[in-house]
């Protein structure tokens, strides 16, 4: 693994430690209103007439899509970075024996070669939406070499990122067809 790689995997964990305080209090943030939202157009629907009082109901499932998505990905996160501290090889002193007197590749040189590799992955962008996101997450994976290394880089960080802003979305919307259909209900 080259330097990139164990600061990558000493970013990371501690990066994801950080968050996941704010994480939760997002996702109880969406939750809740989320929830309340889909009490009340039950209570609509049911007491409703056709099939157009089911439709508060049905937009807060959709609603809660975003935030099941992130809920589980948070936790896929947090348990691929949660033993990763605890597989660093600690090394001492050894005898080293050189048959040949040119090394094969300097450590500098391996570094900078990784370092290219990733700039290279970074500057193809082939991804529809998102793609420097797709670039930047390939790059890391170079650098860090491969999903053994960094196993938090195996899933597609762009659907993260798509429920992120979908649950930070869900929110308002919730709020106001809570809000919206508890009007419907007191109207009636």
């Amino acid at each position: 693994m080259t330097a990139t790689g164990e600061v990558l995997n000493q970013v990371v964990p501690t990066l994801v430690r950080v968050a996941r305080r704010p994480g939760a209090i997002l996702l109880s943030l969406a939750g809740w209103p989320i929830g309340i939202f889909a009490l009340l157009g039950l209570g609509y629907g049911a007491t409703g007439d056709g099939w157009a009082a089911w439709l508060p109901f049905l937009w807060a499932g959709v609603l809660v899509v975003p935030v099941a998505v992130l809920a589980i990905r948070r936790e896929r996160l947090q348990v691929q970075t949660q033993s990763l501290h605890l597989h660093r090889t600690i090394t001492g002193d050894q005898t080293v024996v050189t048959y040949d007197a040119q090394p094969s590749v300097s450590p500098v040189q391996e570094e900078l070669d990784a370092l290219s590799a990733a700039m290279a992955e970074n500057a193809v962008r082939t991804a529809r939406f998102f793609p420097r996101i797709e670039a930047a997450q390939r790059a890391g994976l170079l650098a860090a070499g491969g999903p053994v290394n960094a196993p938090y880089l195996r899933d597609d960080l762009r659907v993260t990122l798509a429920a992120l802003v979908g649950t930070l979305v869900a929110i308002p919307l919730a709020v106001l067809g809570s809000i919206v259909t508890a009007v419907l209900l007191l109207a009636r």
